[in-house]
């Protein structure tokens, strides 16, 4: 079997991740999941992993590559799949169904300049402050200790997980969805996987009746 071949059929990808932290404290990203192949059955209720080769710069990240980390999200889906009366075996060659998922992670910055109120109105973007080391239009505090214009900047971490179901007959993806969503990174380590891999799996049908 052309196991391998398996890689061929996956797209590209962003993805969300972080290590692992107390339930309570978890927290959820914003975030959709885009369906691009959908199925309303499936051949079966058993499935096996196959192995996906990164192919991105997200998904070298060393955050993506981490053992535990991997360990911790595919348990996570085993979860989710189980929730929806799938059975893992190991041997894909005896599996109904072959399911795989690529993953990665990028740090994202976004910087904006907000414009403050002050008495007479709003200050213009022209207003000037100058001190010992030059001019700035972006300013803290106006002359008199007014707020004027601030720059505001948050750190985010990005990204998305894609999944596929796949037939192992004719390597024939039966079901797609990618997963997309961005966390502040303060709250990186607090991230709930099992909520993510639920959430990615929400419309793949639930397996078929024995």
């Amino acid at each position: 079997m052309r196991t391998l071949a398996f890689a061929l059929v996956c797209g590209t990808l962003l993805a969300l991740l972080a290590p692992s932290a107390p339930a309570q404290s978890r927290k959820q990203p914003t975030a959709q999941v885009e369906v691009s192949k959908g199925a309303s059955t499936l051949p079966g209720s058993t499935y096996a992993w196959v192995p996906m080769p990164a192919r991105l710069q997200a998904e070298l990240d060393k955050r993506a590559q981490d053992p535990a980390f991997r360990t911790r999200l595919q348990a996570s889906l085993d979860k989710a799949l189980q929730a929806k009366g799938y059975r893992r075996i190991d041997d894909v060659r005896k599996a109904d169904l072959a399911v795989a998922y690529r993953v990665g992670v990028q740090d994202v910055q976004q910087t904006s300049v907000t414009e403050r109120m002050q008495q007479g109105g709003v200050v213009r973007e022209s207003a000037m402050e100058c001190g010992p080391y030059g001019c700035s239009q972006i300013l803290s505090k106006g002359a008199e200790g007014v707020p004027t214009f601030k720059v505001h900047t948050v750190d985010t971490v990005e990204g998305g997980l894609q999944v596929e179901v796949i037939q192992p007959a004719d390597i024939r993806v039966l079901w797609r969805a990618l997963y997309r969503g961005s966390i502040k990174a303060k709250d990186s380590g607090k991230l709930n996987l099992d909520a993510v891999a639920t959430q990615t799996l929400a419309s793949l049908p639930r397996a078929p009746a024995k």
